[in-house]
């Protein structure tokens, strides 16, 4: 019966799909692990609402683009290239929605347990680890690390209108490592818990530039826009987390907040100064968690 329901939840999991544009950074956990052969499954939804990259995202910014993306100016505007090129950085960087999420977690004894989790278009693995437990000191407390990577596509027509112009291209692999302490809700949590904690991560970008059919002026002269391909950066966040889970025995509601601080770092455009991004992320999370 066991197998029955993982391969169900798994499948659950694998289903989950959007295109948008946020990699799963928002800690959905209370600290406490599964015992080895058993289950834990989450369905849910995550906002992303990033101070940073919301301005770049503007109603304004988006119908001024349209006119680069429609190609009305194949000899760019400098302005307009600019606000075009920040705002496809900042979509793939941070893109303001809500995304769904499933996961998967199978515990395989000592504490720890494996897991797999779909959110938006990202896949992400995880190894977590409980080292205190609410027998010992009346609190639950755990640490893990978790590995996860996406490639972009931007899902606002008018944004990949503009990426398509500008050939841009986009990939990040995200590492974080929460620590999360609950105080569980009744014996062994069997109504839920309540917690909080903190999170690091390290991010790594590849994005690229390859124009076609735009060109620029330089003096008197008409140059195509240049290419730019294969550029890296790397930047860390952290921050921290709170959360409540109420429910009974096997099945919790969990409602949480992530806020996280992020300096992106510096993004080189073409034919125009480079740019630089930093600020909050805000993470509101509520979704249904399972466990057998």
């Amino acid at each position: 019966m066991k197998c029955i329901r993982f391969s169900a939840l798994l499948a659950a999991a694998c289903f989950v799909s959007l295109t948008s544009c946020a990699a799963p950074r928002a800690v959905l956990w209370d600290g406490s692990s599964v015992a080895a052969g058993h289950v834990e499954g989450h369905l849910g939804m995550v906002g992303t609402l990033p101070t940073a990259t919301m301005a770049s995202l503007a109603s304004g910014t988006l119908e001024g683009i349209k006119v680069l993306a429609n190609g009305r100016d194949s000899l760019s505007d400098s302005v307009m290239l600019r606000k075009g090129a920040r705002t496809l950085v900042a979509a793939g960087l941070d893109m303001p929605g809500a995304n769904f999420v499933a996961s998967v977690h199978v515990g395989i004894g000592g504490g720890a347990e494996l897991g797999y989790r779909r959110e938006g278009g990202a896949n992400a693995f995880a190894l977590r680890y409980q080292f205190l437990s609410a027998e010992d000191g009346g609190w639950n407390a755990g640490t893990a690390i978790q590995y996860s990577s996406q490639d972009y596509d931007i899902p606002i027509t008018a944004i990949s209108d503009v990426q398509k112009v500008l050939g841009y291209s986009f990939s990040r692999q995200d590492i974080s490592v929460p620590v999360v302490f609950s105080k569980p809700f009744g014996v062994e949590g069997k109504y839920g818990s309540a917690g909080l904690g903190v999170v690091g991560a390290w991010t790594r970008t590849e994005y690229g530039f390859d124009p076609h059919g735009m060109y620029r002026l330089w003096g008197d002269t008409v140059e195509v826009l240049e290419k730019l391909p294969h550029q890296k950066t790397s930047f860390f966040s952290y921050g921290g987390m709170g959360f409540v889970r109420l429910g009974y025995k096997h099945a919790w509601l969990m409602v949480g907040l992530n806020v996280i601080y992020q300096d992106y770092g510096t993004y080189r455009l073409p034919a125009t100064d480079p740019i630089s991004l930093s600020g909050l992320t805000f993470l509101p999370s509520a979704g249904l968690e399972i466990r057998i």
